[in-house]
C-alpha cells in the first residue's frame, strides 16, 4: 500500500474519531525505556511550565546525530492571541447591482469586521466614501485600515474569496 493510500486511510479514521493521542499510543514507546526519551523528559522537567511529555513518546531518527522526541509545548492564551488575526480572510457575500456585502474573519473563524452598503443612502460603501479604501475589494487598503484600527497586527495578511 502506498504512503498516499495510508494517509487517506488515516484521514478517514480521523473523521471517524481517531485522536492523535491514539496514534501516540501505537507509535510511542514508554519514556523510561528509551535513552532519547529519558533525556527529553529531563529537559521537559526542567522547564515544566512550557514543556510536557506523555508517558509514551514518539521517537524519530534523524541524520543530525540523535533523535526527535515528541513533547508538548504550552502556549498561554495571551501569547496565542497575538497571532489570532495574523491571517485574515475577507469573504464577499454579495456584489451585484450596486450592493456590496462582505465580512472579514480571523483564523478562528470569528468575524472582526462586516461591510455593507445595503442601507447607505448614497449606496457607496462607507469605507470607500470615507477614503479608507479605493473600492470594495481593495484588500491592501482594507488591511492598512484594520492595522490602523488595532484590529490586526502589523504582521497580518489578508486574503479575499468570493
Amino acid at each position: 500500500m502506498s504512503q498516499e493510500e495510508l494517509r487517506k486511510q488515516l484521514a478517514a479514521l480521523r473523521e471517524q474519531g481517531l485522536k492523535f493521542t491514539d496514534c501516540v499510543k501505537v507509535f510511542g514507546v514508554p519514556v523510561d525505556t528509551n535513552t532519547y526519551a529519558l533525556a527529553a523528559k529531563a529537559r521537559a522537567d526542567e522547564s515544566f511550565d512550557t514543556l510536557a511529555m506523555d508517558d509514551d513518546a514518539v521517537i524519530a531518527d534523524t541524520t543530525l546525530g540523535g533523535a526527535w522526541v515528541s513533547c508538548w509545548m504550552r502556549i498561554g492564551n495571551a501569547e496565542a492571541s497575538e497571532y489570532r488575526n495574523t491571517h485574515l480572510l475577507m469573504t464577499v457575500d454579495l456584489d451585484e447591482r450596486g450592493v456590496f456585502k462582505a465580512h472579514v474573519d480571523d483564523m478562528d473563524g470569528n468575524t472582526i469586521l462586516t461591510m455593507s452598503n445595503e442601507e447607505d443612502e448614497d449606496s457607496e460603501l462607507s469605507l470607500v466614501r470615507d477614503g479608507f479604501i479605493k473600492h470594495p475589494r481593495d484588500t491592501v487598503g482594507l488591511l492598512v485600515y484594520l492595522k490602523e484600527m488595532g484590529m490586526a497586527p502589523e504582521s497580518a495578511s489578508l486574503e479575499i474569496q468570493g
